[in-house]
């Protein structure tokens, strides 16, 4: 976390293009779930379901008085936080803290030449871009945990961190889960390269899957997609950065199937810190940062740089390299909510031709 050593910020942001009085559902379980790595031989970071520590997330129907929401984090054999929804209702602790409510997207790109980049083959992005998610607002929940006292000292240094969204009761559904950024959107798109599942849009057997434990079946289908995405990806710029493995598959396709933001709570905080702990051990270069993702951090030019170029190449950029209004350093770090935040039309962002 900034300036904080040995404190861990997870942030789980939901319902993009929310507008005042949004609210979470009480019918649904918000899980942020926290699990040790473990870099394999083949370089791939990885992580057992068995071994996580869930953060499970709910909330009461909004009270007509207050138009607030009661909310409960739960966490641990035993262990119950109450809060409610907004700055006012905020808990902050020695061992967690968390925050719910209505905020700023931090999140931004150009998503229209995102997507004409892969309807032309050509890489489409202007300078600068437009923003898409300009002025939109999110609902975010915001934990905060000393991770010592919640991991453990004697566990591993490092972490593999999803969030999904479940029903409640039991048995539950996975609705969807999060893990690296356009990880779906992007990687998993439906670009008519991927011939073993041609026109099958995967995300949303994608969302069903438990992150940690995805079925082989499902695996080999998300596999052909990543090696084919990410072949097209790499011939953006007219040369390959990435030539495939002797078994025919993408270098990136292993680790990228792994969905998870990876932390390293034994190092610092770092502005640029995003894919930098897979960086390392696929170059066998030591990381320097704790990894994840800061939410000021211009992921999609990291992505689009990485799976075009490799990681020394040209960069790539989108044209669009910050957020409106940044996220700040101090907690629940994203923005106040935009009061006026601008209606997205239906088509605004279109889905991509096959």
């Amino acid at each position: 976390m900034p300036d904080v050593p040995g404190r861990l910020a997870v942030v789980l942001n939901l319902f993009p293009g929310a507008q005042p009085g949004a609210a979470f559902s009480d019918a649904v379980l918000y899980r942020m779930r926290l699990a040790p790595a473990h870099i394999g031989t083949d370089a791939v970071v990885r992580a057992r379901g068995e071994d996580a520590i869930a953060f499970d997330v709910t909330f009461t129907d909004i009270e007509p008085d207050t138009g607030d929401q009661g909310g409960a984090l739960s966490y641990g054999a035993d262990r119950t936080v109450a809060f409610r929804t907004g700055e006012k209702g905020a808990v902050r602790g020695p061992e967690v803290s968390i925050f719910a409510g209505l905020r700023r997207d931090p999140f931004f790109m150009d998503v229209q030449s995102e997507i004409r980049t892969r309807a032309t083959r050509r890489l489409a992005f202007t300078a600068p871009g437009v923003d898409a998610v300009a002025g939109q607002n999110v609902l975010s929940i915001v934990l905060e945990l000393d991770a010592d006292a919640v991991l453990g000292t004697t566990r591993s240094a490092l972490w593999a961190a999803v969030g999904e969204s479940l029903s409640q009761g039991v048995p539950t559904a996975r609705f969807e889960r999060i893990g690296r950024p356009e990880a779906k959107n992007v990687l998993l798109s439906v670009n008519g390269n991927d011939t073993v599942n041609a026109s099958v849009d995967l995300r949303d057997l994608y969302n069903l899957d438990d992150p940690f434990d995805v079925p082989p079946e499902s695996a080999a289908s998300y596999r052909a997609r990543l090696d084919a995405n990410l072949a097209m990806f790499d011939r953006l710029d007219d040369a390959v950065a990435w030539p495939f493995t002797d078994d025919e598959h993408h270098p990136l396709t292993e680790p990228l199937l792994h969905d998870h933001l990876v932390l390293d709570t034994t190092k610092p905080f770092g502005d640029h810190g995003y894919l930098d702990i897979e960086r390392g051990a696929l170059t066998g270069q030591p990381h320097e940062t704790c990894g994840g993702r800061w939410l000021n951090e211009d992921v999609i030019d990291m992505l689009y740089s990485v799976i075009v170029g490799g990681w020394h190449g040209t960069p790539v950029s989108d044209g669009v390299d910050s957020a409106v209004v940044p996220a700040t350093r101090a907690f629940p770090y994203l923005a106040r909510a935009n009061p006026n935040p601008p209606v997205l039309d239906a088509g605004a962002i279109p889905a991509p031709s096959p």
